[in-house]
This record gives structure tokens, C-alpha cells and sequence, in this order.
């Protein structure tokens, strides 16, 4: 019986790690995109008209 529990364990844990994955590449990207768009705002907020 505790192998059958530790087999579905696995599973759950080898379903959950692209999930994990996708998660990580989203917020990585999210920051990337709001990091260029603050530098974006402060290079225009910085230069002379």
C-alpha cells in the first residue's frame, strides 16, 4: 500500500512540473516586460524637449 501511495505521489509531482515550468517562463518574461517598460518611462521622462 505505501508503494501505491508514493507511485501516485509521483505522478501528481510529474503532472505538476510543466505547470511549474510554464509558471516560471510567464514571470520571467512578465518582469522582463514591465523592467523594459520602467526603463522605457524613465529614458523618456529624462530626456530634454
Amino acid at each position: 500500500m505505501p508503494n501505491q501511495k508514493n507511485n501516485n505521489r509521483r505522478d501528481a509531482e510529474r503532472r505538476m512540473l510543466p505547470f511549474v515550468i510554464e509558471f516560471v517562463k510567464f514571470s520571467t518574461a512578465f518582469a522582463v516586460v514591465i523592467a523594459v517598460a520602467l526603463l522605457t518611462l524613465h529614458v523618456a521622462t529624462a530626456a530634454p524637449f
